[in-house]
């Protein structure tokens, strides 16, 4: 491995892991953004499913969220398929792709650790969205369980949708990161072409995913 290969992954991890603590528990944490202004209507939909007597619309909604999911949780596991078979066919992968004038030519070592690290990531992403998936069941156990319409405005009855409202949250963040592994992953397609690109990529991602997070037409709209 190259020190511009050593440098362009050492600036994955800083976009990657780094967007992720910031996130969590770094600068970005006490910013109000599109999850904060999602996790408010998610509460919002709670309360409001208390007080109707008929909840079909909202057994719907949730059905959809798991299919979501599921979709996204399967899609990993065809990709990692994928890459699976490419790891086994990595030299002539390698010497087609290198027929291309724009493509850097490297070890075969090198196009196998690469397709390695695009395999973490898949891997990482599956587990975000089977976990995710798996909540979604428990929220349909939590919205199951809402108290009647009669009892909408008791003080268990707003307890119990607050919580149902969180693990809503809960499921919606795994949700989320499961998307900006596979986002990184995306970017990661361009190491084979150089690490240059690598890195350009990895920064335009990160860009990306902050300015739809808290600078995006869709925040504003929810937010007001």
């Amino acid at each position: 491995m190259s020190l511009l290969d050593i440098l362009a992954f050492a600036w994955f991890c800083l976009c990657f892991f780094g967007y992720a603590w910031a996130v969590r528990y770094g600068p970005l944490k006490s910013r109000r953004g599109l999850v904060a202004a999602v996790n408010d209507r998610r509460l919002q939909w709670m309360e409001t499913a208390l007080k109707r007597d008929v909840r079909i619309m909202d057994s719907q909604l949730l059905m959809s969220l798991s299919s979501g999911n599921a979709f996204f949780a399967s899609t990993s596991v065809l990709v990692l398929g994928g890459l699976t078979a490419m790891l086994g066919a990595a030299d002539n992968v390698k010497d087609r792709l290198e027929q291309l004038p724009f493509v850097a030519e490297a070890p075969l070592v090198m196009w196998e650790v690469k397709i390695l690290f695009l395999m973490i990531l898949m891997i990482m992403a599956f587990f975000a969205f089977a976990w995710a998936f798996r909540l979604t069941h428990y929220v349909g156990t939590m919205f199951g369980a809402l108290p009647l319409q009669g009892e909408a405005g008791s003080d268990k009855a707003q307890i119990h949708a607050r919580k149902t409202a969180q693990l809503v949250s809960v499921s919606g963040r795994h949700l989320n990161a499961g998307l900006r592994t596979i986002y990184f992953a995306i970017a990661g397609l361009a190491w084979f072409v150089s690490p240059i690109l690598f890195v350009i990529a990895c920064t335009l991602v990160t860009a990306i995913v902050y300015r739809r997070e808290y600078r995006s037409e869709a925040f504003a709209i929810l937010d007001t």
